[in-house]
């Protein structure tokens, strides 16, 4: 763990812990000890919730908008629930930044008094549901410094574009989440929070850069949360945490008025997207925020309304121009590192469901992904620190370890920087070209709809030993393809994934990698998969992702 400190963070962190009532704190006989790893139930054992605000937290996002837009349940008592489980959570998993609850609660009256001035009708498609926020959207009036201690005491003046849209749509937002230093590598720590625990296995990263949504939402703090994604953000937190989430092609979501670091890097961008705990969840984000027309208040964002017919594939006809079933590609590996046993039984276990389920699939050859993955990093680094560099100056706050920004690396020259946009631009035309060529093997004479592959190396990372290497997501943003993260149901089984002792890898970095895998130290941790499609077909991705969830469902 990293320690390094100043009167600021000291204090920040104080005033975070005083912000937690009393009388939701675990009492000192019910909090875990350090070397228990699985909290996953302390929320319901703690004694702070309640047995009907627990049945609260545990109901899935597309049941409880169901019930709020009903009025069987009310938004205050669903954000007092929700509050309280955040607060259980960050003291199980440290995995809050700013915690809003007293304006929540306000926000929740305001939000149930407006469904009784309607004529008891919703005033959003997330009517009175909490939501959290990664430690970047701005709210009116509320500190969002990011995890950098030279921006501690930075208060914003007005709300993001998404978190208006949020607002406009009836969700209160409870609380922001904690991140890792600079959004920039796979474990959410900084010098401002600490480190964020994943909570089956507190041993494990819960993942970067947005770890404390992953953390959050799976130990029952938030419904929905959101994230942001530059190299796997949203996916990688989803993939360790076993949750679903979403990055869409750059911009479908409006960033504008989010903070960020490395701002002026077009070559590889970061966007935003929803981590939760179902596909209902998922859509239901979608369709809220595209329902506040964000073309209209970011200029980046494309007039795309929400599609409910391509959500329900209802565009993947055949040459015939009848509807047809999708077919899916499955890249079982990137031929640089072999994912760990589990995420290889994950993979399996998914394949034989879709198929078993009618689906064809074929086999998808990698291409070039370790000249795609070096292109990334270079891309990362294009302005050789100077941008981190600034950013921490004030403070004297020094680089994490585990950045990928490196400190001091060659500065580039305007042509250079050029360049990697053109080698950007010629990969991504050549995979174009690789994804149609597979219309040559398949039945329908059609390319592939959707590509089935890990989300990760490992389903999690041990604290400090994070492996460097993500182009299993990070790919997707080189592309800016939309990229769905959903589990398979099943966790790492020391008895189910053994050591592969027939490994034989093909470089040293693909042997250390794989040697990095104990069965034993990775015991719970959630197996998922990753479902790739074509850029600006969310929709198409999401509902695809249905058909999968389903045929995993039917296989068991």
């Amino acid at each position: 763990m990293i320690t390094w400190s100043s009167d600021a963070t000291r204090a920040k962190k104080a005033a975070q812990e005083a912000a937690i009532p009393t009388e939701w704190r675990i009492p000192f006989n019910k909090m875990p000890a350090q070397d228990v790893k699985d909290v996953t139930g302390y929320t319901t054992s703690c004694g702070i919730l309640s047995e009907a605000e627990l049945e609260i937290v545990q109901t899935e996002p597309g049941a409880l908008l169901a019930k709020l837009a009903s009025g069987e349940l009310n938004s205050l008592t669903v954000t007092t629930a929700f509050c309280k489980g955040a607060a259980v959570a960050h003291q199980l998993t440290n995995c809050l930044t700013e915690i809003l609850f007293d304006r929540a609660l306000e926000r929740a009256k305001e939000v149930d008094a407006a469904f009784v001035a309607n004529g008891n009708k919703p005033i959003g498609i997330l009517h009175g549901l909490p939501v959290s926020l990664k430690d970047q959207f701005q709210i009116q009036g509320v500190e969002c410094n990011m995890g950098i201690a030279s921006w501690i005491g930075y208060i914003s003046e007005k709300d993001s574009v998404l978190v208006s849209i949020l607002k406009e749509q009836g969700a209160v937002i409870h609380c922001r989440t904690n991140i890792s230093q600079a959004l920039m590598f796979g474990e959410s720590d900084n010098f401002v929070y600490g480190r964020t625990d994943n909570p089956h296995n507190r041993t494990l990263s819960c993942g970067g850069s947005s770890g404390g949504e992953g953390a959050l939402v799976a130990l029952h703090g938030s419904p929905l949360g959101v994230g942001t994604d530059l190299g796997g953000s949203v996916r990688i937190p989803s993939a360790y945490n076993g949750l679903y989430g979403l990055r869409p092609t750059l911009h479908r979501f409006p960033y504008a008025g989010a903070r960020n670091t490395l701002l002026g890097l077009e070559g590889i961008q970061s966007a935003l997207g929803p981590i939760t705990t179902s596909l209902a969840g998922i859509s239901a984000f979608a369709q809220s925020v595209l329902a506040g027309e964000p073309w209209l208040r970011d200029p980046k964002s494309p007039e795309i309304p929400w599609r409910s017919e391509m959500a329900r594939l209802e565009g993947l006809k055949g040459k015939d121009g009848k509807l047809r079933k999708p077919v899916f590609g499955v890249m079982s590996w990137d031929n640089v590192v072999m994912p760990h046993p589990p995420m290889r039984r994950a993979l399996a276990m998914t394949v034989g469901a879709v198929i078993k389920a009618g689906y064809e699939v074929i086999g998808f050859e990698p291409l070039d992904v370790e000249k795609a993955d070096k292109l990334a990093i270079d891309l990362y680094n294009s302005d050789s620190g100077e941008d981190l560099r600034r950013t921490f100056a004030p403070s004297g706050e020094p680089f994490h370890p585990m950045l990928i920004v490196y400190d001091g690396t060659k500065p580039l020259s305007v042509y250079d920087s050029w360049q990697l946009n053109v080698a950007k631009d010629e990969y991504r035309q050549r995979f174009l070209e690789h994804w149609n060529a597979t219309k040559e093997r398949t039945s329908t004479g059609l390319p592939i709809d959707g590509l089935i592959l890990p989300p990760s190396v490992a389903t999690a990372h041990r604290h400090g030993e994070w492996h460097f290497y993500i182009p299993y997501t990070s790919l997707f943003n080189l592309l800016d393809l939309p990229a769905l993260v959903l589990p398979v149901g099943a966790k790492v089984d020391p008895v189910l994934d053994p050591v592969d002792s027939n490994f034989k890898p093909v470089s040293e970095r693909d042997a250390r990698i794989q040697a990095t895998y104990h069965p034993e130290l990775f015991a719970n941790a959630p197996l998922t998969v990753q479902i790739v499609g074509r850029r600006y077909r969310e929709e198409e991705v999401i509902g695809m992702a249905e058909l999968v969830e389903a045929a995993l469902r039917a296989s068991k």
